[in-house]
């Protein structure tokens, strides 16, 4: 009885486990899927933030075109073309960190898989143990009720010896007792005679 319940407590638990690491996966899931909406807008901020500048070297563009360009106009085009750069460097670090955060996810994945198979593979092997122990618990059982009729045969065995004993020794004295009356019957017809 106490087996089956630790038993029933182990599939419980085990059953629990994988809703967890259910919930956690869906977790998972659901915080990819914001960090993924947050760099878009991210980026789309970060598109935003540089065509109005486009927007302004065109205008500039198309301006110095009528005008002779000065130091201070050429100064502030070039001004212009180093933000972009800037982005794109952070651009390409946020795609390295996603790179690096999908490859990190992908291994807790991965070691959440392999721990799920880990636990049903323990789970068999203490389904396969809980089941060794109930047969065993079962033969010594059966051992045990040997053992108690084992002792009761012994105790009836040395009875019946102590009574066989006692049937001897009075067999003995039956027979001493036979000789000696036919010995002096033997005596008192030899003498009368």
């Amino acid at each position: 009885m106490d087996i089956v319940y630790k038993t029933f407590v182990q599939i419980a638990l085990l059953s629990c486990y994988k809703f967890q690491v259910l919930i956690l996966s869906e977790r998972l899931h659901s915080v990819t899927a914001q960090f993924d909406q947050l760099r878009a807008v991210r980026f789309q901020d970060a598109i935003n933030k540089a065509i109005p500048r486009k927007k302004l070297n065109r205008v500039s563009i198309s301006n110095s075109t009528a005008t002779p360009k000065s130091d201070s106009i050429l100064e502030l085009e070039q001004a212009d073309e180093l933000p972009h750069e800037p982005l794109r460097v952070q651009q390409q670090l946020l795609d390295d960190e996603t790179r690096a955060l999908q490859v990190e996810l992908s291994s807790l994945i991965d070691a959440v898989q392999e721990t799920e198979t880990k636990m049903v593979e323990v789970s068999a092997l203490n389904h396969l143990m809980s089941t060794h122990v109930l047969q065993q618990a079962q033969q010594i059982e059966l051992l045990y009720e040997q053992a108690i009729e084992a002792t009761k045969n012994v105790e009836m065995g040395n009875k019946e010896l102590t009574l066989a004993i006692k049937r001897n020794s009075s067999g003995r004295t039956f027979l001493l007792l036979f000789l000696f009356v036919l010995t002096f019957s033997i005596l008192f017809l030899d003498w009368y005679s």
